[in-house]
């Protein structure tokens, strides 16, 4: 209830404030009892020497407003917005409320109203409207009923101050990122058959609310996702504006001094973390039940899920906002045709906007956070990365492995270069980091502190991806296969394949297999590796027959 009216202290005759104080002190009391009855009701009115009802409106007036001045006497005579009860079916009302209303259950006022008459019936009392109940939750504490009928964290996040620091003085002092399910189905780039929603990565940088990075795939969200995104937000985007005919610019580009996250599976991976720690990238994760900390990436969210509603395909946020709307009929893009899509309405609309969080568009508040202005100097040229490959790889996913003289097996799959020689029969296993979109290269880090390519140990192999592999692995475990070997994983993809493309036309789910396999455009640039003649492979250690603890994928 908004308090209004509120006197000036200094015009409040001293008889009318030691009035108004004691009948504070005497309402306080009576308000903070925990189980409050009609006996504790007629003891404060006995105290003040006032009726039980006039107790009852004094306490109204407490909970309303519990200052002092909400106790001064006021003119005789009843006023606009005072409520006229007796006091017994005021009680009845209380009671109601407490018991029925305030309570996890949530009814409806409407089931509070019906409660409360029948009980007024049984006691032979007036049956009050329902604008008098109404008037009577309106004089509780919001905190209060919230924290009854939805928890108290409910009530916590929305009346709790936001304190808390996200102090981001410069570009890149802070960048947020967090995922989202797009709002529009896409198709697939063969038969333009729908498949499903895609899922975005999105990360903002906090001073200038430019969009720094984005990764866009059919997969749930995963390590890799974050990683995608993080390089893209980190390194030059002209090359990859240009590969997809997008004009305009983009400047968003460095190291980012902080990361802030939430606390989801993903972004708690060993590689996120080694990664951040290798390029001096601080990590902050988002308190428990402090929503507020996540507000600015949500906000972005929030605004490129509205612009995708203009799509062909959107299944919009809200069902009621879909009606008759059919989005899997309308689906006409494909997922790289959604990225472009994405990258105009960043780059030509949203950094061009007015944002009203900044004061400017977020073009411009980059620019100044970097130059300065007459009020603040500015930060310099971001922290540029000096080698995007070693940037991307140092934060996918990773595995420990043997040097082995048949190579490195990851997966079930035997990978080969040259350089191996150099590592046969080491002890120590080494780092071996993967991208899941393309299992046809691995990256061994070896003691010198470089990465080397390996590729497949029988180059005939085709690209496969880790979704393809473990889907290839359940088949073959459903098919009561003892021994999984690389042979039979290869046979399996090949089989699956062979059905995915048979079916294409006809299953929204095989469509979706054909857009997971590996595409050119995902293989990191980097020389092909010698492979090593395919020969008879002694059998493995039981700790390298199967992989394990990979990263999420699914």
């Amino acid at each position: 209830m908004n308090v209004t009216g509120t006197p000036d202290l200094t015009g409040v005759p001293a008889a009318d404030w030691l009035e108004a104080r004691r009948r504070h002190a005497a309402i306080r009391a009576f308000a903070e009892l925990p189980d409050r009855t009609r006996a504790d009701a007629e003891a404060t009115a006995a105290v003040l020497g006032f009726d039980i009802s006039f107790v009852y409106k004094l306490l109204a007036r407490y909970q309303a407003d519990p200052r002092v001045t909400s106790m001064l006497p006021g003119r005789r005579g009843r006023r606009s917005g005072d409520l006229v009860l007796a006091a017994e079916v005021d009680e009845v009302i209380q009671a109601a409320i407490d018991e029925t209303f305030l309570t996890r259950q949530r009814v409806r006022v409407s089931d509070l109203v019906t409660e409360i008459r029948r009980r007024c019936w049984t006691l032979g009392l007036p049956r009050p409207s329902r604008k008098t109940v109404q008037k009577r939750i309106d004089q509780r504490a919001p905190k209060e009923v919230l924290a009854k009928r939805a928890g108290r964290k409910a009530a916590r996040d929305r009346f709790a101050p936001a304190t808390g620091s996200l102090d981001a003085p410069w570009p890149l002092a802070l960048v947020q990122i967090d995922h989202t399910l797009v709002d529009v189905i896409a198709v697939d780039s063969v038969k333009r058959q729908p498949i499903q929603r895609p899922w975005l990565t999105l990360a903002i940088d906090v001073h200038s609310r430019c969009v720094a990075g984005f990764h866009l795939t059919l997969e749930p969200p995963s390590a890799t996702s974050v990683a995608l995104c993080l390089a893209h937000a980190a390194l030059p985007k002209a090359g990859w504006l240009m590969a997809r005919e997008v004009a305009g610019e983009w400047p968003v580009e460095g190291v980012p001094e902080r990361l802030h996250l939430d606390n989801a599976k993903e972004f708690h991976s060993e590689a996120l973390r080694r990664g951040c720690e290798q390029y001096g990238v601080a990590v902050d994760y988002r308190p428990v039940r402090t929503p507020h900390y996540g507000g600015h990436i949500e906000r972005l969210i929030g605004t490129m899920m509205g612009k995708v509603h203009l799509l062909p395909g959107t299944t919009f946020s809200d069902v009621r906002a879909k009606g008759d709307w059919n989005p899997e009929g309308r689906a006409a893009m494909t997922l790289g045709e959604i990225e472009r899509w994405l990258a105009h309405a960043i780059v030509g609309v949203y950094h061009r906007d007015l944002h009203r969080g900044v004061g400017t568009t977020p073009l411009v508040a980059w620019e100044r956070g970097l130059v300065g202005d007459e009020t603040h100097p500015g930060r310099g040229a971001p922290v540029a990365v000096a080698d995007p490959r070693r940037f991307l790889i140092d934060f996918l996913p990773l595995e420990r492995r043997l040097v082995r003289r048949e190579g490195v097996f990851l997966h079930s799959i035997g990978y080969w270069s040259d350089v191996l020689h150099t590592w046969v029969g080491e002890r120590e296993r080494m780092i071996v980091r993967y991208d899941p979109r393309d299992l046809s290269r691995v990256h061994l880090l070896a003691p010198d502190g470089r990465y080397y390519d390996l590729s497949y140990r029988d180059l005939r192999r085709p690209p496969i991806s880790l979704w393809e592999h473990r889907l290839a692995l359940r088949r073959l475990r459903e098919e009561g296969k003892a021994a999984i070997d690389e042979e039979a994983i290869f046979a399996a993809i090949d089989a699956m394949r062979g059905i995915t493309d048979r079916a294409s036309a006809a299953s929204k789910i095989a469509r979706r297999q054909r857009e997971r396999r590996p595409r050119q455009d995902v293989v990191l640039a980097a020389p092909v590796a010698q492979a090593r003649p395919v020969v008879t492979l002694e059998p493995l250690p039981a700790d390298q027959r199967v992989f394990s603890n990979v990263e999420e994928w699914s």
